[in-house]
């Protein structure tokens, strides 16, 4: 006889779900702004390493924060692995990558959080 697993629709996951969307709408109204007032977003050899190595990473991290609102996992790699190589290439260089990178992680961490407790309650089609 086999089990029906329910998937978990409790407040609290509904909670992480709407604050995980709402950030990331917020900080990508915040940051898509800042990353195109950089003129073109390429590569620039008069930014030092750190600069330019968050000009290659934001545009993932910002289509990651949409990305989100349909598919929380996916999202949450997408946001939270460019600032673990960001935050890498900070330390290997001894640079200082400042706060504000460490926010962006906090709706990719949401996602991961709603995209797995989703995941492990058996709604595997989503």
């Amino acid at each position: 006889m086999e089990k029906s697993i329910k998937p978990i629709k409790t407040k609290s996951m509904e909670n992480i779900k709407w604050m995980a969307r709402i950030t990331a709408t917020i900080m990508f109204l915040f940051a898509f702004p800042f990353y195109i007032g950089y003129g073109l977003p390429f590569p620039n050899s008069s930014l030092s390493l750190i600069e330019n190595i968050h000009l290659m990473v934001m545009p993932i991290i910002l289509i990651g924060l949409i990305v989100g609102w349909k598919w929380e996992k996916i999202a949450g790699y997408m946001i939270c692995l460019p600032i673990f190589v960001k935050l890498l290439f900070a330390f290997i260089f001894l640079e200082n990558s400042g706060p504000i990178i460490i926010l962006l992680a906090i709706p990719g961490s949401l996602y991961l959080i709603y995209g797995y407790k989703k995941f492990s309650a058996g709604n595997r089609n989503s």
